[in-house]
C-alpha cells in the first residue's frame, strides 16, 4: 500500500492532487475523509475526475452508499458503473424484491466478486426467479 501511495503521488503534479482534493469535497467528502480513503486505496486517485464523480453520484443516488461508506470501502470508486455495479445492483435488488436471499451482502462484497462468483452466488442458483 506504502508503495502505491508513493506511486500515486509522484506521478501527479500538486495541481492535479489539488484538483481531486477539491473535486472530492465537492462531492461531500471531507478532508479527512479523502484522505482516509487516500490511505486505504491510493490507486483511486489515478482514476479521472469524471469517472470519480461518476461512481460517487450513481453510489449516492442508489441509496445504497453514503460518503461515510465510500471512505471506508473507496475501491468501489475503481468500478465501472455501466460493466458492474448498476447490473450487480439490479440482480441484487430484484433478489431481494423476491425475498431470496437469507443475508443481503453489502455493495463493497458485491463489487469485489470476479463476474463468475458473482453469478454463481447470484444468478445461477436464483436463474428461473430472475428469468434468465
Amino acid at each position: 500500500m506504502f508503495l502505491s501511495a508513493i506511486r500515486t503521488i509522484s506521478s501527479m503534479s500538486l495541481e492535479t492532487w489539488e484538483r481531486k482534493m477539491k473535486l472530492f469535497q465537492s462531492l461531500g467528502f471531507s478532508e479527512k475523509g479523502v484522505l482516509t480513503a487516500f490511505r486505504r486505496a491510493p490507486q483511486v486517485f489515478c482514476i479521472s475526475e469524471k469517472k470519480i464523480k461518476e461512481v460517487t453520484e450513481m453510489l449516492l443516488s442508489s441509496g445504497k452508499a453514503d460518503i461515510a461508506f465510500i471512505v471506508s470501502h473507496p475501491e468501489l470508486l475503481i468500478c465501472s458503473v455501466e460493466h458492474r455495479l448498476k447490473p450487480r445492483l439490479q440482480v441484487m435488488e430484484n433478489l431481494e424484491k423476491k425475498n431470496l436471499l437469507r443475508k443481503i451482502p453489502s455493495l463493497s462484497t458485491i463489487c469485489k466478486y470476479t463476474d463468475q462468483k458473482f453469478a454463481e452466488r447470484f444468478i445461477i442458483p436464483y436463474a428461473n426467479e430472475l428469468k434468465v
